[in-house]
């Protein structure tokens, strides 16, 4: 898997995917073990964004603007889904801006609080894990690394998703948790990744920040956090790659070693 992107800034790390092991056993090699926290993005990273949020969004779209097809366009173009594919298109403002924004982006449309309700309502029916999701934040927690959620979701939303997934059981996967809605702010700003290492008891510099998105990682520089790391395949993610200072194809480049590209 040939992992190449343009350098714009220093060339960051890269991990390509490998089988999963057979033990979740961290290795003081592992990418994970040269920081004392890590904190995820949550849609786009640890969930599935497509097959999490597709069907409750067309579904919304549906219910918010009912048979009026001039509407649903207009909704569906506001927020960046394509209504034809019934999928989000690339770095989509649904993706990557917060329900705050969202809420304002479709208010001259329709009710966009309502909207962010009925999506939210329907999401917890698809929650979908990312591949080698679940693995991972055992295998840190196992480690002793602890992890916190910074989206710029609802902090109900995200609480639900996370409860869905047995994520915030005890002993929990997912320490703490930080939403757009938490009074820290919204990514790229770097508030709620502050307020994460702070829940941590973590320095800002021990820890690392991973998602999917450019506003991720821009966030992870805005905090002072010692790793920006990028995750996904080159079509989804690669132009981001310049912005981070690891990049990894899946969760599961976590526990392994990095090799500079």
């Amino acid at each position: 898997f040939d992992c190449t992107y343009r350098e714009q800034r220093p060339k960051p790390f890269c991990i390509v995917c490998m089988p999963p092991r057979a033990t979740r056993a961290l290795s003081s090699q592992a990418l994970a073990s040269c920081f004392d926290a890590i904190i995820f993005d949550k849609d786009g990273t640890l969930l599935d964004f497509s097959a999490t949020w597709d069907r409750a969004i067309n579904s919304a779209i549906t219910m918010t603007a009912g048979a009026d097809g001039v509407l649903q366009k207009a909704v569906a173009d506001a927020i960046g889904f394509d209504l034809a594919a019934c999928t989000t298109v690339t770095d989509a403002p649904v993706i990557h801006r917060s329900n705050i924004e969202l809420e304002a982006l479709l208010s001259p449309l329709i009710d966009g609080r309502q909207f962010l309700r009925t999506v939210s309502d329907r999401v917890l029916e698809t929650v979908t894990v990312a591949p080698h999701a679940t693995d991972v934040l055992e295998a840190l927690r196992d480690a002793g690394i602890p992890t916190a959620v910074a989206t710029n979701d609802d902090e109900s939303s995200c609480r639900a998703q996370l409860q869905t997934l047995n994520w915030l059981a005890n002993p929990p996967l997912i320490a703490a948790f930080f939403a757009c809605d938490s009074g820290h702010g919204s990514k790229p700003d770097p508030g709620m990744l502050l307020a994460a290492a702070a829940s941590l008891n973590v320095a800002p510099e021990r820890c690392a920040m991973v998602g999917d998105a450019a506003g991720d990682l821009r966030a992870a520089r805005s905090a002072g956090f010692g790793g920006a790391i990028l995750v996904g395949p080159p079509a989804k993610v690669g132009q981001h790659a310049h912005l981070a200072d690891y990049w990894i194809h899946g969760l599961d480049g976590l526990l392994r070693q990095p090799g500079q590209v």
